[in-house]
C-alpha cells in the first residue's frame, strides 16, 4: 500500500513537471508507467540518497532524451534548433523526478542501509565481447524491425531528408554505448540477478517506448506512434533482458562465508 501511494505521488509530480500544457488520460498513463518503474527500481537498488538521484535521473534522461531526440533530429521528426532545449527541459525534469522519488522513499531506504552489490568480474575481453554482442543484436532488431514496420510509416516519411546507412549505423551504435550505460547505471546497485534481468526488460520497452508513445505530441500523429510501438517494444524488453545478462550481477549476492565455502570446495 506505501508502495502505490508513493509511486501516485511521483506519478503527479511527473504528470504536472511534463504535462504543463497537455493534460490528457495519456499523459497521466505516461507518468504512472514511468513512475512505477523508477519506484519499483528505487526499492530493489541500495543505492543511497545523492547516489539514488543520480542512477533514477541518468537513466530516466537516457532512455528518454538522450536515446530519442538525436535519432529524430537524425530522421529530419525533430528540428535542429529545438533538440538542445528538448534535452534541457527533460534533463530538468529527470532532476526532479529523481530527487521526489528519493524523498519519497527516504525512510525505507534509510532502514535498508546501503551495501555495495556484486558486480560482474569482467576482463576487457569479456567486456568488449559483451559490447559487440549487444551492439550486433540491437543493430540487427533495429533494421529488421524497421523494414517490417517500413510500409505502414512510408507516407509519413516521405518528402523529409532521411540519413543514409552509414549515418544510420552510427546512431545505432551510439544508441546502443548509451543504453550500455543506462543499464550499468540502473543495475550497480541492484544485487539481485532475477530482479536485474526483470527490471531491465521491463523498464526499456516501458519507459523507453511506450511512456514516450502515450505522450501528446505534434510532430508524430497517433497512428504513426503505435506502428513504432508495435515495432520496438518486442526488441527493447529483448536487449533490456540480455544487457542485465551480459552487464549485471553475476549472480545472486552470497554472503562472504558461502562464496568462501564455494572456493574451498573448488566450484
Amino acid at each position: 500500500m506505501k508502495f502505490a501511494l508513493r509511486t501516485l505521488a511521483a506519478s503527479l509530480v511527473l504528470f504536472l513537471l511534463g504535462a504543463a500544457h497537455h493534460h490528457s488520460w495519456g499523459e497521466a498513463a505516461s507518468a504512472v508507467l514511468v513512475c512505477t518503474i523508477l519506484c519499483w527500481m528505487t526499492v530493489r537498488s541500495q543505492a543511497p540518497g545523492a547516489e539514488l538521484v543520480v542512477t533514477l535521473a541518468g537513466f530516466y534522461f537516457i532512455l528518454v532524451s538522450l536515446t530519442t531526440i538525436p535519432e529524430g533530429v537524425l530522421f529530419d521528426v525533430i528540428k535542429v534548433g529545438q533538440a538542445p532545449l528538448m534535452m534541457v527541459r527533460e534533463l530538468g525534469i529527470a532532476l526532479a523526478i529523481a530527487i521526489a522519488i528519493a524523498l519519497l522513499f527516504q525512510r525505507s531506504k534509510a532502514a535498508l542501509g546501503a551495501t555495495a552489490a556484486p558486480i560482474a568480474e569482467m576482463t576487457i575481453i569479456g567486456l568488449l565481447w559483451r559490447v559487440v554482442a549487444a551492439v550486433v543484436v540491437f543493430t540487427l532488431c533495429y533494421f529488421v524491425a524497421g523494414m517490417l514496420i517500413f510500409p505502414l510509416v512510408k507516407s509519413y516519411y516521405q518528402g523529409r531528408n532521411m540519413p543514409d546507412l552509414v549515418a544510420m549505423v552510427a546512431m545505432v551504435v551510439l544508441k546502443v554505448m548509451c543504453l550500455i550505460v543506462a543499464t550499468w547505471l540502473a543495475l550497480r546497485r541492484i544485487p539481485s540477478r532475477g530482479d536485474a534481468r526483470l527490471i531491465l526488460a521491463t523498464a526499456f520497452p516501458v519507459i523507453g517506448v511506450f511512456s514516450l508513445m502515450l505522450h501528446h505530441n505534434d510532430i508524430m500523429p497517433p497512428a504513426v506512434r503505435w506502428v513504432h510501438t508495435m515495432e520496438m517494444t518486442p526488441y527493447y524488453a529483448l536487449c533490456g533482458f540480455l544487457f542485465a545478462v551480459w552487464f549485471g550481477p553475476p549472480r545472486e549476492s552470497q554472503s562472504p562465508a558461502d562464496r568462501a565455502k564455494k572456493s574451498e570446495l573448488g566450484t
